[in-house]
């Protein structure tokens, strides 16, 4: 629950604030690309103040990467979460935090305007999480209209770094 997690309480308190104004502006760059490239099945009609905070925790807690072009607009963006194995999406909707001991990485959020973005967002992720020496990946995709849970195997990024 929002009560158990000290970082997502500092993150709601700061975007009140906003006295931090440039990095709410980029918090506010990123919810906008999100929301123009949802699909109604990952952010399923969440408002902008729930998108925002959330791309703010996952800023906050480095569970995030974005990808830009030359002009420094965004091309691709990325969530996830650190867990255990038999979280489900209900950790993600109870605002729970990242456990310190996972053994399990969430894919949540994935947003790429291209192939290359979606390449270079994989690239990013790996070089900051532990995703290689993690022994489940974790995600929910729609499945005949319903969200299912899905596992990965570490080919999936081989796969993903090898399109063209």
């Amino acid at each position: 629950m929002q009560e158990s997690n000290p970082l997502l309480q500092s993150v709601l308190i700061a975007l009140r604030s906003g006295n931090q104004r440039e990095a709410v502006d980029g918090i506010e760059k990123i919810v906008d690309f999100c929301i123009l490239h949802e699909n109604g099945k990952v952010f399923d009609g969440w408002d902008r103040d729930v998108v925002r905070t959330m791309v703010a925790y996952h800023k906050a807690k480095g569970t995030m990467v974005a990808t830009y072009d030359e002009e420094n607009s965004i091309t691709g963006v990325f969530m996830w979460y650190n867990c255990d194995y038999n979280d489900d999406w209900n950790f993600v909707l109870q605002w729970e935090p990242d456990r310190e001991d996972y053994n399990s990485i969430f894919l949540a959020f994935l947003f790429a305007e291209s192939t290359q973005a979606f390449k270079q967002l994989t690239y990013l992720f790996l070089q900051q999480s532990k995703a290689l020496s993690t022994d489940h990946l974790l995600g929910i995709r729609h499945r005949n209209g319903v969200p299912t849970r899905v596992e990965y195997d570490q080919k999936l990024f081989k796969k993903i770094l090898e399109l063209n």
